[in-house]
């Protein structure tokens, strides 16, 4: 049975090695003293006690050079387990992975959306320890979650999530407490961007990745297996974005905003008023209902579809031209649209994009949101947690 532990003691040599190895790839212990500054002898011991415990393993021989060969050290991803929570609108999603952010165990538990956070959090520490319990592989040694909403700078509180009314929540804190492992907090899209941008290869630069369902939310990750950018450049709130002057309310008390025009519940509501509430069965994807109406000319569906490109584009547009990334992932009901509405988005981007952009500008619909909530969250608990 697995375990909560500690036994990766905070600002540890292992803990410096383990960093290096993840950032660097396969290393020798001279390489990683080129790195870290640490003397040979204390690279020495610490490698030692690491092979003995399982967390490396000496792999194969480094680069070729004069006398003898260095032996390359590689982590043991199977040594380490870390748990990924994605805290959703009523849903709280959880999972544990190994070193390599591959989703061993998936769970999900639902929530009052009405009760303090409190009662949240403590469920989340006991659907944690139940996913734990049940786990035969390495002790779990550390948790994070995503939170759809604002969090500072540490990491550690949830300053604003307007879909719960939470202010100001001290996640990080809270389960600690309950959970005695360390425990970060960071904007659950931001996470998705993050575990995307770690699994595909062919982005060099970064991923910029909409999420789009109750709201609207970016999220930003720099490409390869580095460090994790600390700070709040990986989050933007593109929804509150003004797009309609004196458009319709937003929750978050403006007017107009990107959300009042795209998120699913604004555009339900208004294909309820155009008379199309027949298109708007759970079990459909809302934007291939309006697809099809569109289709068939009905005016208001073109009109709405048309508002609903037209503004993803220009935000996507704006977010490209910024942030510059190698590919934009649309997560949510936009993955769900189909293709005839993905291909127009994206030529409206292309068309508004800096001349120098528009040859590797890619756009493609982000299949596995759900796993990589949990799969972003876990590999920030490993890139930014001191077991790392």
């Amino acid at each position: 049975m697995a375990t909560l532990s500690r036994d990766l003691e905070r600002g540890s040599y292992e803990a410096v090695l383990l960093r290096t190895l993840r950032e660097s790839g396969p290393a020798s212990r001279t390489r990683i003293g080129e790195i870290t500054g640490l003397s040979a002898a204390t690279i020495s011991k610490a490698v030692s006690a690491m092979v003995d415990k399982g967390l490396l393993r000496e792999g194969a021989v480094a680069e070729p050079r004069m006398g003898r060969p260095a032996v390359t050290l590689v982590p043991a991803p199977e040594a380490v387990t870390v748990c990924g929570v994605q805290i959703e609108y009523g849903t709280i999603r959880l999972g544990l992975t190994d070193a390599e952010s591959r989703i061993r165990t998936l769970r999900t538990a639902p929530f009052d959306v009405t009760a303090p956070p409190s009662e949240v959090l403590d469920l989340v520490a006991t659907e944690v320890r139940r996913l734990v319990d049940a786990d035969t592989g390495a002790p779990c040694v550390g948790v994070a979650v995503g939170i759809p909403g604002a969090v500072d700078e540490n990491r550690r509180i949830n300053r604003l999530t307007i879909n719960l009314g939470w202010r100001d929540v001290p996640v990080a804190e809270h389960l600690e407490r309950l959970l005695g492992v360390p425990v970060v907090v960071d904007h659950h899209v931001r996470l998705m961007a993050l575990a995307e941008a770690r699994l595909d290869d062919r982005v060099r630069s970064g991923i910029a990745y909409l999420y789009v369902r109750r709201g609207v939310g970016l999220g930003v990750a720099p490409a390869g297996r580095g460090r994790y950018a600390v700070g709040p450049a990986g989050e933007a709130y593109l929804g509150h974005t003004r797009v309609v002057e004196d458009g319709e309310l937003c929750r978050c008390g403006a007017r107009g905003c990107l959300e009042t025009v795209v998120a699913e519940p604004y555009l339900r509501a208004r294909l309820e008023r155009a008379g199309h509430a027949d298109v708007l069965r759970a079990d459909r994807p809302v934007l291939e209902g309006l697809r099809r109406l569109a289709a068939q000319g009905d005016p208001a569906a073109v009109e709405i579809e048309t508002d609903v490109v037209r503004n993803l584009a220009g935000a996507l547009a704006t977010v490209v031209n910024l942030f510059t990334p190698d590919l934009v992932l649309v997560g949510g009901m936009v993955a769900e649209a189909p293709e005839a509405t993905i291909t127009r988005m994206r030529e409206l981007i292309r068309e508004r994009i800096f001349p120098l952009l528009r040859e590797d500008f890619r756009l493609e619909p982000a299949h596995r949101s759900e796993e990589a909530s949990v799969r972003g969250a876990a590999t920030l608990a490993l890139e930014v947690s001191h077991f790392s």
